[in-house]
């Protein structure tokens, strides 16, 4: 970490790992969400994006939403923190309490 940086604790939706990165205060969710989709170092990304598949930031201690648009310091967000990588389902919808 840098004076330019926080540590980020990111928390995978469907296993709960964890990643952990050093972030400029100014990425943007939708920043952060891209760079979680990528490949580093020969390694598979932390997230993998399917088609139609969307995911949200949450910061663990507050609940508060990071946007796409909006900056982790704007959220708040603060050197150490737990975010909350979550399944978008905007737009899901159940038939016979089945998602669909």
């Amino acid at each position: 970490m840098t004076e330019q940086t926080i540590e980020i604790h990111f928390r995978h939706p469907r296993d709960s790992k964890t990643l952990i990165a050093d972030l400029s205060p100014f990425c943007t969710g939708q920043e952060a969400i891209q760079a979680l989709q990528t490949a580093e170092d020969g390694e598979p990304p932390f997230l993998t994006y399917t088609a139609g598949e969307m995911y949200q930031l949450c910061v663990a201690k507050t609940n508060q939403v990071i946007t796409p648009n909006m900056t982790f310091a704007q959220a708040g967000v603060a050197n150490g923190d737990l975010v909350d990588v979550i399944k978008d389902m905007t737009g899901a919808h159940t038939i016979d309490g089945a998602f669909a």
